[in-house]
């Protein structure tokens, strides 16, 4: 139905109407045609024009009644266009719940094992796609979607923390970037000396954000340095070439921000032995997630970090991004404590992670109306 749908769009434009449709031996049948109210309007308007250029009216008033005249179709092209869209966007939200249907009735384990996947968050395309791959009659087609998730999912192949080198957080405002830095600061400081550590912060807009590293570097001797431009940011880091690891720790915006194409480590001209790692929550939704990665995608992300794991309700939003953006994930921070609760990703533990929470939260996804009205995908992504 969907493929059809996509055909006429195709073929007639965004104007198209649905007159019928019905299910034929091969597939489906619609009949769409264009609105022959609108065509017609269209064509009379024409007409009054063409007659009207025929009689002989002074500048002035030819000007006025054109005026007159355009803004009255623009008004009653827009209400037409308006009632069209919405008669057009419920029939699609009609056929798609007929589809559901459909396939609920002919494929149940189909249906069932997307219902799986979408009770642990993951994303409505990607579910389709697992199942896709798999004989859903088949005993043994859930541990084979299982075992094909854990394989898609990107990893960095080697903890940052002993690799070393110079590595800068981004992210939005809020995800933990200071916290996870002191945590990785104190990871490092008790497997090597202080002295191969030195820290520098870039956030020079929120209130107390350099105050809150500097008592973290305190704690446990390391320097703080500040940058306010990229001038200074590379100074300092040629100035610290020689440490094991220099950790940056930048400013919290937001990621429609314009400052974003301005990020001081934004791996442009001096800064490419710079590694920028994307800090992100868990408990994030999964449309939100998409939009951080890709616009956060000017500067050179070389993988991400998931923090608040511990406040998520399902976690199948982190992997359906890992898989569908092809992020490495490197750190999982899942609380407070420093440097606790901080640990290298093992991507089956992760996977364990988000069923025990599916399990813990069926309520999430139980509205079955929602999927007949075809709002399956709408309600999986904003999760």
């Amino acid at each position: 139905m969907r493929l059809a749908m996509n055909l006429v769009r195709e073929e007639h434009g965004d104007d198209a109407v649905i007159l019928s449709t019905k299910d034929v031996e091969n597939g489906v049948e619609i009949v769409a045609a264009l609105d022959p109210e609108a065509m017609q309007f269209q064509e009379q308007q024409e007409s009054v024009h063409s007659v009207a250029g025929s009689s002989f009216q002074s500048p002035e008033t030819l000007k006025a009644s054109s005026v007159a005249s355009t803004s009255v179709d623009n008004q009653e092209l827009t209400k037409m266009a308006a009632e069209i869209q919405a008669v057009k966007a419920l029939l699609e939200n009609q056929l798609s719940g007929l589809a559901w249907g459909h396939e609920e009735q002919h494929e149940p384990h189909k249906v069932a094992l997307i219902k799986r996947l979408l009770q642990l968050g993951i994303g409505w395309n990607l579910s389709q796609k697992l199942v896709q791959k798999v004989d859903a009659n088949d005993d043994r087609a859930w541990s084979t979607i299982l075992a094909n998730i854990e394989q898609s999912i990107p990893v960095e192949e080697r903890d940052i923390i002993e690799r070393g080198g110079m590595i800068a957080l981004v992210g939005p405002t809020g995800v933990g970037k200071t916290t996870t830095i002191a945590k990785m600061a104190s990871r490092f400081v008790m497997r090597n000396a202080p002295g191969e550590l030195a820290l520098i912060t870039t956030d020079c807009y929120k209130i107390g954000a350099q105050a809150q590293l500097k008592t973290f570097a305190d704690l446990i001797n390391v320097p703080v340095h500040v940058a306010t431009s990229q001038g200074e940011l590379y100074a300092l880091l040629t100035s610290l070439a020689h440490k094991k690891m220099v950790l940056i720790d930048t400013a919290g915006m937001s990621q429609r921000a314009l400052q974003l194409s301005q990020q001081l480590t934004s791996g442009h001209e001096g800064a490419t032995s710079v590694r920028n790692y994307l800090v992100i929550s868990a408990a994030t939704q999964l449309n939100v997630m998409t939009e951080i990665v890709r616009s956060f995608g000017q500067i050179i992300l070389k993988g991400c970090i998931l923090t608040k794991v511990d406040e998520a309700l399902q976690l199948g939003n982190i992997l359906t991004l890992l898989i569908e953006e092809k992020l490495p994930i490197a750190l999982l921070s899942s609380g407070q404590r420093v440097p606790e609760d901080l640990e290298v990703v093992r991507t089956r533990e992760l996977i364990d992670r988000a069923i025990v929470l599916g399990h813990q939260n069926k309520n999430l996804l139980q509205d079955e109306q929602a999927f007949r009205m075809g709002m399956g995908k709408e309600i999986s992504d904003a999760q």
